[in-house]
This record gives C-alpha cells, sequence and structure tokens, in this order.
C-alpha cells in the first residue's frame, strides 16, 4: 500500500510541476534607472546609445525615431501566452540631432488588430484530389531517342 499512495505523490508533483508558469521576458531590458538620465534638448544620439543601447527598431518614414520595445509573456502548461506587460519607448530627434521628445506606451496603448480571413483567389481551375492524382497519366512519354544533329544532350554535336 505504501509503495501506490508515494507513486501517487510522485504522480501528482509531476503534474503540478508541468502546470508551473514560463515566463518570457523579450526586447529590450535597459538597467533601472537609465531611462530617467535621459534629458530632451540636452543629450544627442551618441548620449542615447551610451545610456539606453542600440534600438529594438527605428522608424522608417518621417522624423528620426528610436524604439525600445520590451515585453513580458507567461504561459501556463497548454494554456495560450499572454502579454502580461509591454512597454515601447519612443525617442525622438531634431534635425541636429538632439532628443527633441520621448514618449513611454504600455499595454494599455496598444490596439488589437483583427486578421483578414479572406483568401486571395488565383487564376486557374481547383482540382479536385481525384483530378490532382489522375490528372499527369498518359502526360509523360518515354525517353526519346538521339535524333543526329539535334545538338541535345548525347549528340554528335
Amino acid at each position: 500500500m505504501k509503495i501506490r499512495q508515494i507513486a501517487a505523490m510522485l504522480a501528482v508533483a509531476f503534474m503540478a510541476s508541468a502546470c508551473g508558469e514560463i515566463v518570457d521576458q523579450r526586447g529590450h531590458q535597459p538597467v533601472p534607472g537609465t531611462f530617467e538620465k535621459l534629458e530632451v534638448g540636452t543629450q544627442g544620439r551618441d548620449d542615447v546609445l551610451r545610456l539606453m543601447g542600440s534600438p529594438s527598431t527605428v522608424a522608417t518614414f518621417g522624423d528620426e525615431v528610436w524604439y525600445y520595445i520590451s515585453s513580458r509573456n507567461e504561459s501556463t502548461a497548454i494554456l495560450p501566452t499572454r502579454v502580461v506587460e509591454q512597454r515601447v519607448v519612443a525617442v525622438s530627434f531634431d534635425g541636429g540631432g538632439r532628443v527633441r521628445e520621448i514618449k513611454q506606451y504600455d499595454l494599455k496603448d496598444g490596439k488589437e488588430v483583427a486578421m483578414v480571413s479572406r483568401k486571395t483567389p488565383t487564376a486557374g481551375k481547383e482540382l479536385t484530389i481525384l483530378e490532382q492524382i489522375l490528372g499527369n497519366v498518359g502526360k509523360f512519354s518515354g525517353p526519346k531517342k538521339n535524333v543526329p544533329g539535334a545538338g541535345g544532350p548525347g549528340s554528335d554535336y
């Protein structure tokens, strides 16, 4: 009886450990207090690089903006991963390369984007599985014999 109890306790322990929460930290993780050292109008790109490191991404269009992006995701067993914390710091520079503006965004500032589930139509005919399998039957012929003067592989020319 003791062996069954020990086996049951071990099984419960293994199942409980499988349900443990997995925390995944992604993106830019600045040293605490570095963001507060940024000053608008007095510091340039080199100062921001020294304090914050290289940005996660840079704006493609418009004014020069550096984005520092981080997120913390949690997942438990077979449940879907959920974003628990998200932080985006946008540092804008003026024409002279000085910090013009600093903005912070978090999870509540994000917007859910609905994906479009439509399919793009393609040209041609939709074939059934049977048509796909049998469609090429009889379309292939055996290897062609060398024709003199044809200039193909195996020919005299």
